[in-house]
């Protein structure tokens, strides 16, 4: 529900146009007037390079016959875009040849880890990610632009896991939230972690992973199934961090189900378990208010919650595992 789009810093560098300017600078993060979510995030790729990239380009193309509101306009649009949220891609791990152009290096790196598409000017070896700007613009909105705001899942682990995989295989800081985990033998709530696990550390890159859930179970039970059957689903140099709450007397509820990430967030109504055969669930993406309210919420949640246990669970890459328990 949240997509990666990888675009030519030649293409960015001609939108200063006001036409393509005001169109542009909605489409990406959360919408700047309304704060709806647009299920898009620009991937600055290369990401210590992509921005002078830009203004190379611009500069190069148009820099003689700019005016000075042009220049103002595309500073004010590369500070928008790079406001919202956003996927860095570093080199390395990303492919970067110094001796080749952006879109061939683009087309290289979407083979290590792809992206939703990239947006260019031309499309000369007709790849099949590669979207040219005026073909979106003379058409109707082509399907890799359009993304839902929610949609019906299957509430088994293979269908969760993999109608929230864009976003997983990009973020690096992930929330799960569920006042009902349990690592019990049952394996509801296993069988999908472990699935949304094997997307999320696919060696790709370093992630942050926390899962924030109630203390209606006893305490001694909760953390020995968690020694017990979590090390065995976390892959080898990923550590997962267990958080539990208690509520406060007449404050904030850890009620709501979420899968909150650097990268935006979406709503689950039933639950991160897998549920009965043929149930399903609805999942929505955030706009901007609800996301910013409960990412700051669970990425500092004693302001509003009591801690009630912590479990760090460490996966090291031979193997080992290492658990600290904090009561």
């Amino acid at each position: 529900m949240i997509h990666e789009y990888a675009l030519e810093p030649d293409l960015v560098a001609t939108w200063y146009d006001r036409h393509l300017y005001r169109y542009f600078i909605q489409q990406f993060g959360f919408e700047k007037d309304t704060g709806n979510a647009t299920g898009r995030v620009l991937a600055q790729y290369p990401s210590d390079m992509w921005l002078d990239l830009v203004w190379k380009a611009f500069e190069k193309n148009f820099g003689s016959t700019a005016t000075q509101l042009d220049w103002t306009r595309m500073e004010e649009l590369l500070k928008q875009l790079l406001q919202e949220p956003t996927v860095s891609r570093p080199c390395p791990p990303c492919i970067w040849d110094d001796e080749q152009t952006w879109l061939k290096n683009a087309e290289y790196e979407n083979r290590r880890h792809p992206f939703h598409a990239i947006f260019a000017l031309e499309d000369p070896r007709n790849h099949r990610n590669v979207v040219r700007v005026d073909d979106f613009m003379n058409m109707s909105t082509p399907a890799v632009w359009r993304i839902p705001n929610s949609i019906v899942v299957d509430r088994t682990a293979d269908s969760m896991a993999k109608s929230l995989m864009p976003m997983l295989r990009c973020a690096t800081h992930i929330l799960f939230i569920d006042p009902h985990f349990s690592a019990s033998q049952d394996r509801r709530f296993l069988n999908s972690l472990c699935k949304f696990l094997h997307i999320i550390c696919d060696g790709s890159r370093q992630v942050n992973l926390e899962y924030h859930t109630g203390d209606a179970q006893e305490w001694n039970h909760f953390q020995q199934n968690c020694k017990n059957h979590l090390p065995s689903i976390i892959p080898k140099g990923f550590t997962l961090t267990i958080c539990r709450w208690k509520e406060r007397s007449g404050g904030e509820r850890l009620h709501n189900r979420y899968i909150l990430t650097d990268i935006g967030g979406v709503a689950f109504s039933h639950g991160l378990d897998e549920g009965p055969t043929g149930s399903t669930d609805d999942v929505f993406l955030l706009d901007k208010g609800p996301y910013l309210r409960r990412f700051k919420q669970y990425s500092a949640p004693r302001q509003e919650f009591d801690p009630a246990g912590k479990i760090v669970i460490e996966v090291d890459l031979k193997g080992i595992v290492n658990i600290g328990v904090t009561p």
